[in-house]
């Protein structure tokens, strides 16, 4: 009996039990590649992320650009009219929207070799914008193996060239020409007070610093009533994170704190800010009365945004 209790227990056991569920099929070959992948990019990526052995420098490159020292004027030959309050020459790390900065202007009646001039080693690019009158015009770097510029005359344009240091231009033209040389460098730019800003006669209007609205911005700004008439606009130790278009502008308002209460009044244009970095100088436009406006603001039309502001102090 025993015997058969037994065996009629272990059938029922197995009769009751579920079906095996078969094993899953291996994953296809591509699709075990793209695992593998998956895997090997989350590894590369902890690797790189948390800079182990110096691996995301010697990879993508230092997340810190070289210091180099600051422009001191928007002409690359000029030297400061009057001294620079803070020190040209000191390196730094900061950055600037990329802005064009003259070299030299060239002109002449037909073909020649101009003289040297030297593009920055920094340099991202040179430009060359020319006009002509008659007949044809070509330019070509010295160094370079296409020319710059193979138009008909009369017209008008640029030519574009990447290479840096010494540079001349031969140029081929039956009639009158003008080059205007440039190069797009993006250091700050740390430029003197205007000499106006400092004669006799002029004064200080009114004074800000510049607070936050959509992006960190810091430095100061002065606007200048000129003992020769007209206003002018200063700003010091300014710092907004590149974009291009930007512009200065004046607002009615005291303190605005979002794009929708900039927006609501009224506000004039001043200058362009092709510069985001350093110590610039602007002229307010002679129809504009700046003291007929409480803030100064930057902003970019581009995405309607208002980068920072800075609230307007009478002068002494």
């Amino acid at each position: 009996m025993g015997q058969v209790s037994v065996g009629h227990t272990e059938d029922s056991a197995i009769a009751d039990s579920p079906p095996a569920t078969p094993a899953p099929p291996p994953p296809p070959p591509a699709k075990r590649a793209l695992t593998a992948l998956g895997l090997l990019a989350l590894a590369a990526s902890a690797v790189v992320g948390g800079n182990l052995f110096g691996l995301r420098e010697q990879v993508l490159g230092p997340g810190t650009p070289p210091a180099r020292p600051a422009a001191v004027s928007r002409a690359a030959d000029e030297a400061p009219a009057t001294p620079v309050t803070t020190a040209p020459a000191q390196e730094t790390v900061l950055r600037s929207q990329p802005w064009w900065q003259e070299v030299t202007v060239l002109e002449g009646d037909g073909a020649t070799t101009t003289a040297p001039f030297t593009i920055d080693e920094g340099a991202i690019q040179w430009r060359v914008t020319w006009t002509c009158r008659s007949g044809a015009l070509t330019v070509q770097a010295a160094s370079g193996p296409e020319p710059m510029v193979d138009e008909a005359c009369p017209g008008e344009g640029d030519g574009y060239s990447t290479e840096t240091g010494p540079a001349s231009l031969r140029v081929e033209a039956a009639g009158p020409w003008e080059l205007r040389v440039e190069q797009q460098i993006d250091v700050p730019l740390v430029e003197a007070p205007l000499p106006a800003m400092t004669v006799p006669g002029t004064g200080v209007q009114s004074t800000g610093s510049f607070y936050r609205i959509d992006q960190s911005t810091t430095g100061t700004v002065t606007i200048y009533d000129l003992a020769e008439g007209g206003h002018a606009l200063r700003l010091d130790d300014f710092f907004v994170p590149p974009n291009i278009d930007l512009e200065i502008r004046l607002s009615p308002l005291e303190a605005p704190r979002t794009n929708e209460e900039f927006l609501a009044a009224p506000s004039v244009w001043v200058a362009p800010l092709d510069i985001t970095a350093g110590s610039m100088n602007f002229a307010v436009p002679a129809e504009v009365d700046p003291a007929q406006y409480r803030s100064v603001v930057i902003w970019c039309p581009l995405i309607d945004s208002a980068y920072a502001a800075a609230t307007l102090v009478p002068g002494p």
